[in-house]
Parts: structure tokens; sequence; C-alpha cells
């Protein structure tokens, strides 16, 4: 066995259940199965996944996380700001989802052509793990806040149009004000499928730009895809919030990504080794001189989004090309990157209202690996019981509409 899976398997073992693990070389058309019992966990690597966008769902995730994490390396050492300079631009992934999901839904939509199937595909990957989630705030830190907050959130509604865009005063779990753009994103596809899937893509970028573009010429008097230019609506017009929504240039990077795919299946390129590993370092290293530069650190195309834009381009050049091969830690936090992306910051948040003795009496490093280590548990957790679980409920549904269709 390789040593990343005995690593793998010793910490699995530490923690106290047994895990399948599956994998599948296509390539070389080698099955390795390592048995070990109790719960069942099969990876089905590089099946009906590109893996340079698995990879950087894992990254981006984790990316978040760590944004979120930055403040526990603030203020404890020499560099007081440490924190800040190594995830203060961790945002970046949100736009880098943004961008990933816009890839896969014109991607796993190739052989579906049903919009009602794509809407249950859709709703069981979504909201059963964010469910959980939320209930368990709702039942600890979640207590103080009203009904009406509560419901809001429960439905991703964000809780402040007066706010900045995108964030829009964010939703009472944190990060997942970023879901009503998912939603809305994939209610305008499922719409643009009913009237054609074969131009499904088209229909469904020039649906999410236009309201953009148009609401900002009225109400802005310029066009901007800046993060923060939603167009500035006066606050008792008609409709006000769904104005400032969909007018929020963010929604422009799910297009970007069903660009980026649409090009990637019509154009195939085959560079040599040396070429390709040569452009996807440019592209990382470009990205990284933006990542550390502050004043690109902003939501938007003319921040996150464009420098993102760089590093998804150099890994699609060269999985094109050469093809990256499987990456145990990378599968897995591809594979986890929903759950720990809604999962962290719980924790944090039951942490900090708690206050437990060891989380109060630790700090930088060991505080930070502490938490990291407890939100790619709790991920883990929530993706074998929740997530995995309810995407079958959701495909056993499925065969129930394709059966009577």
């Amino acid at each position: 066995m390789c040593i990343q899976c005995s690593i793998l398997a010793m910490v699995v073992r530490d923690v106290g259940f047994h895990v399948n693990i599956e994998f599948i070389y296509i390539k070389k058309n080698i099955r390795i199965t390592q048995n070990v019992d109790t719960i069942t966990y099969k990876r089905e690597s590089a099946v009906g996944k590109i893996l340079s966008i698995h990879h950087l769902r894992g990254i981006a995730a984790i990316s978040v996380i760590f944004f979120h994490f930055r403040s526990i390396l603030n203020n404890t050492y020499v560099q007081q700001d440490l924190g800040t300079i190594l995830f203060g631009s961790g945002a970046f992934g949100v736009d880098m989802f943004f961008m990933i999901s816009g890839f896969i839904i014109a991607l796993s939509t190739e052989r579906t052509t049903s919009s009602l199937i794509f809407a249950v595909r859709r709703f069981f990957r979504i909201y059963p793990a964010f469910i959980v989630v939320f209930l368990i705030g709702v039942f600890t830190v979640y207590k103080s806040y009203s009904s009406d907050e509560l419901l809001k959130s429960i439905v991703f509604i964000h809780r402040n149009y007066e706010n900045t865009s995108p964030g829009f005063g964010f939703n009472i779990l944190g990060p997942a004000w970023t879901l009503g753009y998912e939603i809305y994103f994939y209610l305008i596809f499922m719409i643009s499928m009913a009237v054609s899937w074969k131009h499904r893509v088209i229909i469904t970028s020039i649906s999410l730009i236009s309201p953009i573009i148009i609401l900002q010429i009225i109400f802005s008097g310029l066009i901007s895809f800046s993060g923060d230019a939603s167009p500035k609506i006066p606050t008792d017009y008609y409709a006000y919030p769904a104005l400032r929504f969909i007018g929020s240039p963010i929604l422009v990077e799910f297009a970007i990504g069903m660009a980026l795919y649409s090009i990637y299946k019509r154009i195939n390129i085959k560079l040599s080794a040396n070429v390709s590993l040569f452009l996807l370092s440019i592209s990382i290293l470009t990205f990284l001189t933006f990542y550390f530069n502050k004043n690109l650190s902003s939501f938007g195309m003319y921040g996150f989004g464009f420098w993102s834009l760089f590093l998804i381009i150099g890994f699609l050049v060269y999985d094109k090309s050469i093809g990256f091969k499987d990456n145990l830690l990378l599968n897995f936090l591809g594979d986890i990157s929903y759950s720990i992306y809604l999962s962290h910051y719980i924790i944090i948040q039951l942490l900090n209202s708690y206050r437990p003795d060891w989380w109060m009496e630790n700090s930088g490093i060991s505080k930070f690996l502490a938490v990291t280590t407890i939100s790619i548990v709790a991920a883990t957790f929530l993706y074998i019981f929740v997530e995995k679980p309810f995407i079958k409920y959701g495909k056993i549904i499925e065969s129930m509409i394709k059966n009577k269709a």
C-alpha cells in the first residue's frame, strides 16, 4: 500500500472508526482496494470528475477556512499581523467556488436534459448538509436571533441588502451567504434548460449578466464588475432587495465558469510536458503575486475573481495536456469541500460562545491547527453521514422520475 494510504489508515484508526477506501486508477486500469471495516467510504477518483477542478475545489475550501481562522495567528508572534499576511486573501476561495460551480454545472448537465432531475440533484447536494449545520446553530448559538432572521438565513436571503455587495450583511451561518447566489444560478440554469438544453449555457449567461449591466446603467450610470458595485438603487424603490441582489456583479463568475467549460470541452490542447509545467508554474506564481497584494484583495472580477482565473486556467491547461494524477489529500479535500465550508464556521461560533478552557488558554499555531483539525474531522463526518446518503436518496428519486417519464 502507498505511504499516504498507510498514514490515512493509521489516522482513521486513531479516531476510533474504520474506513473502506477504494481507489480506481482509470488510466492504468488498476483497481486497488484496502479494506478496513465498519464505515464504507469509497473514493471514485477520476470517475465523472475533472481532477484539476476537484483539487481546486479542495484548495478553495481550505483557503476560506484559513481566512476565517486568520485572527488566531494575529497578535501572538513578533509579526503581529501574521495571520492576515498569510491568509488575509483566503476569501478568494468564494470567487473560485463560483467559477468552479459554473464549470461543474455545465459539465454535469451534458447528459441530463431534465430540469426536474437537475433541481432534485441540486437540492439534495445543497440543503441536507446545510440544514444539519444550521439546526445545530439554532439549538446552541443562534438562540438570540429572531424567527424572522432565522427564516431568512435558512432560505438563503441575505440579512440586509442596504449593506455592501456581495455579502449584503451575510447569513447567520457566515459563509452560507454564498448559497443565495448558488440557488439563484441554479434557478436560472434550470429555466434555461427547459427553454433549450442545447443553448442552456448561453441563455443562462445572458440571463445572469444582462440585469447587472442594465441596472448599473440605470441606477449607477456606469458598468463595473467589482464585487461591491451592486447598483445604487434607492431603498424605497420597488423590489429593492431583489434588484440589488440580481445586480450583484459577482454573478458574472458563474458565467465565466460555464465559458471555461465550453472552451475546455471544445479545444483539444496537447502541449509538451515541459511547456505545460512551465505554464502551470507561471499561473501559480501569478496567482501568488496577486494573492499577497493587499490592493487586489476584494471580491469580484477586479479582485479575487481576476487572479483566481489565472490559477484555474493554468490547472485546466495542464490537465488537458498532461493530466493530474490522483492525490489522496487533494481528492479528500475536494470531497469534503462543501462540508468543511459549511461546518467550520459553526465550530468557531461554538468555541467562541462556550469558551472551553483549552480553547481560551491556547494560542497561535497550536490553536490554529487544533480548530483546523476539528473542522476537518467534523466535515468528514458530515460528508459521510449526511452528504453522501442524501445524494444517494436524490439518485433514488431521480430514478423514479426517469421511470415515470
